[in-house]
């Protein structure tokens, strides 16, 4: 669908709420910051030293309703969304304060609009949502001066606007669909269509399987950012050492019970398959992260190689009915991977 440009926004302002009551900040949350209007040159750098001043945490959600404007700021503060590990949504978060609440102050999300420039600055989130109510449109990005200066500064442009949306992991088909509509309309694009091309990701991104050789070992890792962290597992092997599973989490203030939790398995196969590994396993915390490194036997290699998906659950009892760790990632796109280097390796 079409529809011609005629509202302007006004110049772009940063709005940053973090938890009102004492209830809010014991369950942790409650973070937020709202990017609303124009987005003009210069507005990256601005944002840049909001967040200095503002020191948000990380995993908080950037709400931007904005119709666009300079691109090359909306890359840069995409750039920056992405560094600070921020999701991002399209709306405005607003606060009442009119009417005080002494456990829980009331917030509502008003449906917003993400337009042209715009959409490259929401690509930064390392997850993003599209909030009831609210647009995501695109067009042609293009200058209006045709002076020869302008025209390579636009295919500079150009180049800059492909990698970055490569770099975001999005689907090369998002800039299709941008350079089909002119930069007088505006398409907008539905959110089934959104999630085809990995604009929209929900609560998980999709899981990344690639194939790795350092430090004398080698290795397939899955990786993926969710509402629960930054997660990695791996199927390895070492000459000499045969395989191991090898599983980084970040653990979001969860240090002590990663850490310190009496039960971790390996699971596989939607949980149906289990590998007690806690009397065996290393739990060794780096940063922000818990690794947890364990030897395996062929046979529970091939398990993990042919599996349709496989993590690590970390429990306080064998009857706690809560974990922590990593819900099994599907192998769907790295089962010839997995499975090429199970067998590549099992006799060596």
């Amino acid at each position: 669908m079409s529809i011609a440009i005629f509202a302007k926004d006004l110049p772009l302002q940063f709005d940053y709420a973090e938890p009102q009551t004492e209830l809010e900040r014991l369950f942790g949350g409650r973070f937020h910051i709202n990017a609303v209007g124009k987005i003009e040159a210069g507005d990256s750098d601005r944002f840049r030293e909001f967040l200095a001043q503002t020191k948000p945490p990380p995993r908080l959600t950037v709400y931007i309703d904005s119709t666009g404007g300079d691109v090359e700021s909306a890359i840069e503060m995409g750039r920056i969304i992405r560094d600070h590990w921020f999701s991002t949504d399209i709306g405005t978060y607003l606060l009442d304060l009119e009417n005080p609440n002494p456990h829980f102050v009331r917030r509502t999300l008003i449906p917003g609009k993400c337009f042209s420039a715009a959409t490259l600055a929401y690509l930064g989130g390392r997850l993003r949502y599209l909030s009831k109510g609210s647009k995501f449109g695109v067009h042609q990005f293009s200058f209006r001066n045709p002076s020869p200066e302008n025209v390579s500064h636009s295919q500079r442009l150009s180049a800059k606007i492909a990698r970055f949306v490569e770099d975001m992991g999005i689907s090369a088909h998002f800039l299709e669909l941008s350079s089909e509509t002119p930069g007088t309309d505006l398409t907008l694009l539905e959110e089934q269509h959104l999630k085809e091309l990995k604009v929209i990701t929900g609560g998980a991104t999709e899981v990344t399987w690639t194939v790795h050789a350092r430090n004398r070992q080698m290795y397939v890792r899955g990786e993926r950012d969710t509402l629960y962290g930054h997660q990695k597992v791996m199927l390895g092997y070492v000459k000499g050492g045969g395989f191991h599973f090898w599983a980084v989490i970040e653990a979001q203030g969860r240090e002590a019970e990663l850490s310190g939790f009496g039960i971790v398995e390996i699971v596989a196969n939607d949980e149906n398959d289990r590998i007690d590994v806690s009397q065996r396993c290393m739990r060794i915390p780096m940063g922000v992260y818990v690794n947890v490194f364990v030897s395996i036997s062929q046979e529970e290699a091939k398990l993990l190689a042919y599996s349709d998906g496989f993590g690590v659950q970390i429990r306080a009892s064998n009857e706690a009915p809560v974990f922590f760790g990593i819900a099994p990632m599907p192998t769907i796109n790295g089962s010839d991977q997995l499975q090429t280097f199970y067998h590549t390796l099992c006799d060596q």
